[in-house]
C-alpha cells in the first residue's frame, strides 16, 4: 500500500515557512507570468511579451515553476532547487545594476518604451518599473526559501541526536 503524499511537515515552523515561500513564490510566479504575456495597463507598457523580446525567457519560466513543484511534492529536494534558482537569477539580476557606458545606453534603449518610476539615467542604471519589483520579489522569496532551509537544517539535525 502506497503512502499519501504529505505536502506539509508535521513541525508548525516549517509548516509556515512554507506557507510563506509558496506565496511568495506564488506572486513572483505571478509577476514572471507578465514578462512571458506582456503587460501593459492603458497606454503603459510595464513589460513586452517574451516571446517576441527575449524567448528564452520561457525555459526560465518553466524550470522556475518546476522548481516550485518540487518544493511543493518533495521539498527535500525541491528546497535546494528552489534556493540555487532563485540565488542564480537573483544574482544575474543584480549584476545588471553594474552596467557602465554603452551598457546602459544599450538598457535604456531595450526599455525606452517601458514604465519607468524613475526616470532612466546615463551614467547610473536605473531599472524600469517591472525589474525593480521582479528583483523585490525575488530577494523576498529567496530570504523565505533561506528561512525555510535553515530551519529545516537545524531542525533535522535536532531530530538526529
Amino acid at each position: 500500500m502506497r503512502k499519501p503524499l504529505k505536502i506539509f511537515d508535521d513541525n508548525i515552523l516549517l509548516k509556515v515557512l512554507k506557507i510563506v515561500v509558496l506565496s511568495s513564490s506564488g506572486i513572483l510566479l505571478l509577476w514572471f507570468t507578465f514578462d512571458i504575456t506582456g503587460l501593459k495597463l492603458g497606454s503603459t507598457r510595464l513589460v513586452a511579451s517574451a516571446f517576441i523580446d527575449e524567448p528564452i525567457d520561457f525555459v526560465f519560466y518553466l524550470i522556475f515553476v518546476g522548481c516550485i513543484i518540487f518544493f511543493i511534492l518533495k521539498d527535500k529536494i525541491g528546497k535546494y532547487l528552489l534556493f540555487g534558482f532563485l540565488l542564480l537569477w537573483g544574482g544575474f539580476q543584480f549584476t545588471v545594476y553594474f552596467k557602465t557606458g554603452e551598457s546602459i545606453t544599450s538598457y535604456n534603449n531595450f526599455f525606452a518604451d517601458t514604465h519607468h518610476i524613475i526616470a532612466p539615467s546615463q551614467d547610473t542604471l536605473i531599472k524600469d518599473t517591472y525589474h525593480i519589483f521582479l528583483d523585490i520579489f525575488i530577494v523576498l522569496t529567496l530570504t523565505a526559501v533561506i528561512a525555510f532551509l535553515i530551519t529545516a537544517i537545524v531542525l533535522n539535525k535536532k531530530k538526529s541526536k
